[in-house]
């Protein structure tokens, strides 16, 4: 069970032991429901529970951090010990050291109170039933992932910072299978009641049969229309490796030598916004600053960057609390993007489509160029050919190579489904169905 009080006290116990200069002690702790299943059986159930501490201290301009995943007071001790010998130990004090931050105002954090998701084998075990029992009555096979995660993050430091916070999440995928066909579909939500497990099970049993006897079609610049999950899978790439103000100044973003210019179509406008109803993540970042609103791009314009404390003091302006866990090489990085929506349904998006591609899912989306977002990947589970204005019969999946700052440039219509949607490799994103004109299929495959 997660236990704050704990956390708060071995923080403070840690302070107290330390004799450095300066020290910030980071302590975490998580716990983990996991169910993996198919329509016969549980293939994994598990309930984890882990904790880490983690101390950074400074010592005559020398900096050292170490870290323990035993949560006694005797390893928090050792580990304030270690963190000040590494400090010792280092050859040369840390360039352009910015001292810790001071407590900053309670108000600024926006903490949003969060109860914790508990586990619950019964109400586990009556989802898993609904949606196995929906695709075994369509003659489908069933797999699928159900979980729910909570995490407790406590800051504190020598100079007066103190900050607490509860990120919850739950998230449901469901793949089935009948003859040569797949479906799937997903759901994640801050909470284990925000997640409609039939919805779920209606969508990939849909998908499923709609798949079956796919045809070829051929690779090209496409129209396509990319539900929620798959615009998730591309705006990562965005998030990671775009909006940072440390990447700007190294050259490594799409947004170098960009930013007060029209970037993507008059029709994108996106934030990063951790405040949002649907978002989940820790509402301060990794040196305990409050995360705040950013418009990153309005109406396709580059207006602004997020910032940790260090890129903050160089560009004469204030953190907006997006850094990761220091010492870091990274610099500040986006993490919780909002796309804003359209007004209308996802159907409209089909409307004046003559020919183009329904795309569900994305599949091991990988970037090939970081200053034009040139983004690779597959289809997976549900994709249809797009004919009039209707979704008509399925396509084999096909690989795509694409400028996703292109892509973005050629938006024709978003619809007003936003929702949070994960991404394979991590990450959270709110973000609508999208019509784009010109997307790049480079290549077939025989499924």
């Amino acid at each position: 069970m997660l236990h704050p009080e704990r956390a708060t006290r071995l923080a403070e116990a840690a302070l107290r032991t330390s004799k450095a200069d300066e020290t910030e002690v980071v302590v975490e702790q998580l716990e983990q429901e996991l169910n993996r299943f198919t329509a016969d059986h549980p293939v994994q159930n598990l309930v984890r529970r882990l904790s880490r501490v983690s101390v950074r201290v400074r010592v005559d301009g020398h900096e050292g951090k170490a870290s323990t995943g035993t949560a006694t007071d005797d390893a928090v001790r050792r580990c304030v010990a270690q963190a000040i010998d590494v400090a010792k130990r280092t050859p040369r004090p840390a360039a352009d050291l910015l001292p810790l931050p001071e407590a900053q105002p309670a108000a600024d954090y926006r903490l949003r109170g969060r109860d914790p998701v508990a586990p619950d084998p019964a109400d586990t075990a009556r989802s898993v039933g609904a949606m196995t029992a929906r695709a075994r009555a369509e003659g489908c096979r069933a797999a699928g992932i159900q979980s729910a995660e909570n995490e407790l993050r406590v800051v504190m430091n020598s100079r007066g910072l103190s900050v607490a916070d509860l990120d919850t999440r739950s998230e449901i995928s469901l793949t089935c299978f009948r003859d040569d066909g797949a479906g799937w579909a997903s759901e994640v939500a801050p909470h284990r009641t925000g997640i409609d497990v039939d919805a779920v099970a209606r969508r990939a049993v849909g998908k499923t049969l709609a798949s079956r006897d796919a045809k070829p079609v051929a690779p090209g610049h496409w129209t396509v229309i990319l539900e929620p999950p798959a615009v998730a899978s591309l705006l990562l790439f965005a998030a990671y490796r775009g909006f940072g103000a440390q990447q700007v100044e190294e050259g490594t973003s799409f947004l170098a030598g960009r930013v007060g210019e029209q970037v993507f179509g008059d029709g994108i406008s996106i934030a990063d916004d951790v405040h949002h109803p649907q978002a989940v993540g820790h509402v301060f970042d990794g040196e305990g600053m409050p995360r705040r609103t950013v418009p990153l791009v309005e109406r396709g314009v580059a207006r602004n960057l997020v910032h940790d404390r260090t890129t903050a003091h160089r560009y004469g302006c204030r953190s907006t609390g997006h850094a990761t866990p220091q010492p870091s090489s990274d610099g500040p990085i986006a993490s919780n993007l909002v796309l804003a929506p359209g007004a209308g349904a996802t159907e409209d998006l089909l409307r004046g489509v003559d020919k183009g591609i329904l795309v569900t899912q994305f599949h091991y989306t990988n970037m090939v160029e970081p200053t034009q977002l040139t983004l690779t990947g597959m289809t997976r589970n549900g994709t249809f050919l797009v004919s009039r204005g209707e979704v008509g019969p399925a396509v084999k999946n096909m690989r795509f190579t694409q400028s996703l700052v292109e892509a973005l440039r050629r938006v024709t219509g978003i619809g007003g489904d936003a929702r949070l949607a994960s991404a394979l490799f991590g990450g959270y994103t709110v973000v609508p169905s999208v019509r784009i004109d010109g997307f790049n299929f480079s290549s077939g495959t025989e499924f």
